[in-house]
């Protein structure tokens, strides 16, 4: 990513600055050519796309890779109203206004960013051609208030695990103060792997599971407390180098937690359910469907945005064209370089299949 242009744009109308990247053809090839949106998700910024970009500059299209809102060279608001999807999409849609991109768009996110992703294909739609999103499946608008705790009893009774309990963490008053104070703790909380003793998992990595989805686990463990008071997770080999960990303690330490945790304070107290209120009007479900080529990457060891979520949009008929593949691998598998490589692969294929472009 050395030689992509970094740029930033104050947008309108709450005056947020944004950080992003251009490719080094961005304004080099023709306009015909497909304009790859790339974000990134929670706790990260663009850069967490570093491995993989090397081999998506490959391909033909133009990419612009954005710090969404509270990470990196972007503005970090500690009001989580801020936040909503639809604010962010207008202000992607201000960048590529600026950059003069034409309406030939394919939103690639991760994580968080694939959630702002989907928003701004269901927001700007007449702009996309096609829609690429890694962990995190289609979140399906919904008309009704959002509970956390609820939420937390459907998916224990769905999947065996209250599959949002981490939330309960991150909405709390004291999550970012405490995240900062055991930085090193918090990466080994993602990044560990530890293989489930339970002989019918066979060996399967249950770390996210018992982090993210047991009750105080996080917690526990970050301030090394409870059953986690002497106890250090295994890293994935990756996040043992110490010049990618080095880099992410420093930008943490640098820019908080304070904007981050507004993601999940923005969806807990319901700042967007007018928007989506909105997008479940129409009786046809028709801006709710995603209609354009879409390609859903899930990895194995994914226990929050698990693989087989695509599900629930696919039963209501709301993902016309999709294709669905699985990489053995945790959630921010795009720190792993052979991973990214595979993603990557995966991603170019999609796109060279769907949407040939001149080199």
């Amino acid at each position: 990513m050395e030689d992509f242009e970094h740029k930033t744009l104050t947008t309108s109308p709450h005056d947020l600055k944004y950080g992003y990247y251009l490719s080094p053809n961005f304004h080099k090839v023709k306009q015909s050519t497909p304009t790859l949106v790339i974000c990134h998700g929670f706790p990260d910024d663009a850069w967490m796309w570093a491995r993989a970009i090397p081999h998506l500059v490959k391909l033909p299209y133009r990419i612009v890779l954005i710090d969404i809102l509270g990470f990196g060279g972007s503005s970090k608001p500690t009001d989580a109203s801020m936040y909503n999807y639809r604010k962010q999409a207008n202000s992607i849609a201000q960048i590529l206004d600026k950059e003069n991109a034409p309406d030939n768009i394919i939103p690639v996110g991760h994580d968080w960013g694939s959630g702002t992703v989907q928003r701004f294909y269901l927001y700007h739609r007449h702009r996309c051609i096609g829609l690429c999103i890694l962990s995190l499946a289609y979140q399906i608008p919904s008309s009704k208030p959002f509970d956390l705790d609820e939420t937390n009893k459907t998916t224990a009774k769905r999947f065996g695990y209250p599959q949002w309990e981490y939330w309960n963490f991150f909405t709390a008053p004291d999550a970012s103060q405490l995240m900062m104070d055991n930085l090193e703790r918090f990466w080994e909380v993602n990044n560990g792997i530890y293989p489930s003793p339970d002989p019918e998992e066979k060996g399967r990595d249950i770390w996210m599971r018992e982090m993210f989805c047991t009750p105080n686990a996080m917690r526990e463990y970050i301030t090394q407390t409870g059953k986690y008071k002497d106890f250090t997770v295994e890293l994935r080999p990756y996040a043992k180098d110490e010049k990618l960990k080095q880099a992410y303690l420093d930008r943490m330490k640098r820019d908080g937690f304070e904007g981050p945790v507004c993601y999940y304070l923005a969806l807990a107290n319901n700042t967007m359910l007018e928007d989506e209120r909105e997008l479940c009007k129409a009786e046809d479900n028709a801006d709710k469907k995603i209609t354009v080529p879409m390609l859903y990457i899930g990895q194995t060891g994914d226990w929050v945005c698990r693989t087989d979520l695509m599900s629930d949009a696919k039963e209501l008929g709301l993902v016309e064209d999709l294709e669905e593949k699985v990489v053995d691998a945790g959630h921010w598998c795009l720190y792993d370089t052979e991973k990214s490589e595979e993603i990557s692969g995966l991603i170019g294929g999609w796109l060279s299949k769907r949407f040939p472009a001149e080199q």
